[in-house]
């Protein structure tokens, strides 16, 4: 990119889009980093009680959780590429975390695992855990998009 065309794009982001950055970026490394780690790897760790495809959902889920981890950062960045790649990651990375938690859920109710002290369904539990990821991913495509539409992007791609 030439010099010339650095100078159409504003220097700084808003401040309203340097939040939401801050706050996908916190909620992403808490919800779709953190808990969908330590679920997965829960069941790699217990994979003698488990089994093996128990074990291969835990493997999907912490990349799953890698994909929407990167995602997030990679929407920190005000490129067509990174964008696109954000929402590519971000998305692909929630479709693999539903579907291995749709999976654990189902085994799980199937065998009928309750939590040895209130007696609630652990599958209740591990959506309880995982689903909140749906948040920072929303809010990284939301941004990604924002970001990709913005009028000075627009502007840039045309002169560039």
């Amino acid at each position: 990119m030439s010099k010339k065309n650095r100078k159409d794009l504003p220097q700084h982001p808003s401040r309203t889009m340097r939040a939401a950055k801050a706050a996908m970026l916190l909620l992403s490394l808490y919800f779709s980093c953190a808990m969908t780690v330590l679920s997965g790897a829960g069941l790699i760790h217990n994979r003698e009680s488990y089994g093996s495809a128990l074990a291969r959902t835990g493997l999907f889920m912490i990349i799953a959780a890698a994909l929407m981890t990167t995602g997030a950062v990679l929407c920190l960045f005000r490129r067509d590429l990174t964008g696109i790649l954000s929402i590519a990651a971000s998305v692909s990375g929630l479709v693999l975390c539903m579907a291995m938690l749709k999976k654990l859920t189902g085994h799980a109710d199937a065998k009928g695992w309750t939590d040895k002290y209130t007696l609630q369904p652990v599958s209740d539990m591990y959506r309880s855990r995982v689903l909140p990821c749906i948040i920072p991913v929303i809010m990284a495509v939301a941004i990604a998009a924002i970001q990709l539409c913005s009028y000075e992007q627009r502007k840039r791609r045309s002169t560039g």
